[in-house]
């Protein structure tokens, strides 16, 4: 029998470490947007002092997944659930993404929601208090969250206060990363303003800019970062944003010696609108690195099969005898090994590939790591 149990690829078939962007939903089963948001009675009693997981099913499902967290600062620990002097879970949250988002901070540094590039000219009168956060599950954005492709609705009606149906002012939050060219913080995190829009219909749709918006008393709604997949938003405009007749539809509660569960008033403008729906859309985007290889298959080469079905008797005959002149095989794996013959992987063609003398066949094979 002609052929090789092994064939060479040579230099020239190979094409190693391209790298090529892709982007695709950010949540779990490919979900492009998230519209009905639940929490965890068991997470709620320890770590809900501090954020609360969002997951994608109710709690009876056992395949749910949780997507991303939300929390509550404030830069003195007001608005916390559960108190202790000088130790309040709001402070911690604060001062953790302080340190995480901002340069060089002080103890006395805080978000500045002014509406420039990144939020960075100094001396601004926005320099928030308190803040949310909403912090996307690592799982679900790997690399970073695509600028310019999420989407967060906020209401202040919702079903907790029973209000679907009522009167509510609702918010629509994207980034400015469409219509900005400065958005550098350091090159491996950039910050873009949140700022009022859509992006339906697949572009971006800027209703208030994040300088026109801390033209008001309450500064801009918050900043974008990509690479860390936050966003912090600036508690006092939200807050403001989703007043309805004189009433917020998010309360902040800024008082230091009582038990106050603000991050859950965040939780509450997730749920559905007057229209019983929420919405989080978002796509995530990251670099795949790619090698390539040309595996050429010649007429005289894997014309035979070592499947047993192939073979017939003690004598290992061939089970077809017309085989013996015109043999013929299906193609349906390909191994690529090493130079000491080790296995390193396996591909599947998607169907079986005839092969005889007659026929010829070159099967690119891709890796992306």
């Amino acid at each position: 029998m002609a052929g090789n149990f092994f064939t060479d690829i040579s230099e020239d078939d190979k094409r190693t470490n391209v790298l090529s962007t892709i982007s695709s939903p950010v949540w779990s089963d490919g979900s492009a947007t998230l519209t009905a948001f639940y929490t965890s009675s068991v997470q709620s009693g320890s770590s809900g002092n501090y954020y609360y997981d969002i997951y994608n099913k109710a709690g009876s499902d056992s395949t749910r997944q949780v997507q991303f967290a939300v929390a509550y600062g404030h830069i003195e620990g007001s608005g916390s659930l559960s108190t202790s002097d000088g130790n309040n879970p709001s402070k911690a949250i604060y001062r953790q993404f302080r340190n995480i988002c901002l340069q060089n901070p002080t103890s006395g540094t805080r978000f500045n929601f002014d509406g420039s590039s990144g939020g960075k000219t100094a001396g601004s009168r926005f320099e928030a208090e308190d803040i949310f956060v909403i912090n996307v599950n690592r799982a679900r954005y790997r690399e970073k969250i695509d600028p310019g492709n999420w989407e967060l609705h906020l209401s202040g009606s919702v079903q907790a206060k029973g209000a679907i149906g009522s009167t509510s002012n609702i918010i629509k939050l994207i980034d400015d990363s469409e219509s900005t060219s400065d958005s550098t913080v350091k090159s491996s995190q950039r910050v873009f303003n949140i700022v009022s829009g859509s992006i339906a219909g697949g572009s971006t749709s800027i209703k208030t800019s994040g300088a026109a918006q801390s033209d008001g008393t309450n500064g801009s709604y918050g900043q974008f970062y990509p690479e860390l997949g936050l966003m912090v938003l600036n508690a006092q405009a939200v807050s403001a944003s989703l007043e309805v007749s004189g009433s917020s539809g998010i309360k902040l509660t800024r008082s230091g010696g009582a038990n106050n569960n603000t991050s859950f008033e965040l939780v509450e403008a997730l749920q559905p609108d007057e229209n019983g729906t929420g919405y989080f859309r978002a796509r995530r985007e990251e670099q795949i690195k790619s090698s390539h290889y040309f595996c050429r298959v010649t007429s005289d080469q894997y014309n035979y099969s070592q499947n047993p079905t192939y073979f017939t008797g003690s004598n290992a005959e061939l089970q077809n005898p017309s085989f013996v002149q015109d043999p013929k095989a299906y193609i349906t794996t390909v191994g690529l090994y090493n130079n000491n013959n080790e296995l390193l992987a396996v591909a599947k063609l998607s169907q079986p590939l005839l092969k005889s003398k007659d026929r010829e066949a070159v099967i690119k094979v891709r890796l992306d790591f």
